[in-house]
């Protein structure tokens, strides 16, 4: 069995993270509009410097997971955009759960949360592709 190219991780992560972040700001603003209204205090509306730059880098985080993520099933499932999407559906089902908790406490209404949850997972597994696409052994 190959090593994981830790390297690639990084590079493919960060492609990963970036496109999530492109992604997921057009998903917000098409389908997650009752979201961003419902979230307390309407913080989305006008988000502060800090709060962008928090979810900017948890997004890299994010992408330099999901492509270890991909590069510890590639063995098993085989190099390609089959195996990112298997990984990407991993992601959006630990995403997805994140989610719910908003809707679970009641900060969110759970209803505002399907259209963003449902959009998410092609944006999620375009994202992890691009990535992907970097990572090699």
């Amino acid at each position: 069995m190959a090593r994981i190219n830790w390297r690639r991780v990084l590079v493919g992560g960060l492609v990963a993270g970036f496109a999530w972040t492109v992604l997921s700001s057009v998903v917000t603003a098409a389908v997650g509009k009752d979201f961003a209204a419902a979230v307390p205090g309407n913080r989305l509306a006008a988000p502060s410097a800090g709060f962008v730059t928090f979810l900017f880098v948890l997004n890299l985080v994010e992408g330099v997971w999901a492509i270890w993520l991909y590069a510890a099933i590639r063995p098993r499932y085989g190099a390609g955009p089959r195996t990112a999407a298997v990984a990407g559906l991993g992601w959006w089902v630990i995403s997805s759960l994140i989610d719910a908790t908003w809707g679970a406490f009641r900060f969110v209404p759970p209803e505002a949360l399907l259209g963003p949850m449902a959009a998410s997972l092609p944006a999620i597994i375009a994202a992890i592709v691009a990535g992907a696409w970097f990572y090699k052994e």
